[in-house]
């Protein structure tokens, strides 16, 4: 399976009707979060720039949501 970042796939969720498309829709509209830290993983980066754009409840738990979904579908184990 092609390989695609966490915002490249959210970039094709953008026309979902549920959160996970809103959550997509609003994240098209930003730049990729970057970090500088060495041992940052994926989640962790998209957590900590949700965190700090101060993300609503309603906003992490979509993240979450579609983390999840994309670890399935992009990243099976």
């Amino acid at each position: 399976m092609e390989s695609f970042s966490f915002y490249q796939w959210l970039k094709t969720q953008t026309e979902r009707n549920d959160a996970v498309g809103d959550f997509a829709h609003t994240i098209s509209q930003f730049d990729e979060p970057q970090t500088n830290r060495k041992k940052a993983n994926g989640h962790m980066i998209w957590a900590t720039w949700l965190i700090d754009k101060n993300a609503s409840p309603a906003v992490i738990e979509a993240f979450n949501s579609a983390w999840q979904e994309y670890q399935v579908q992009v990243r099976p184990s």
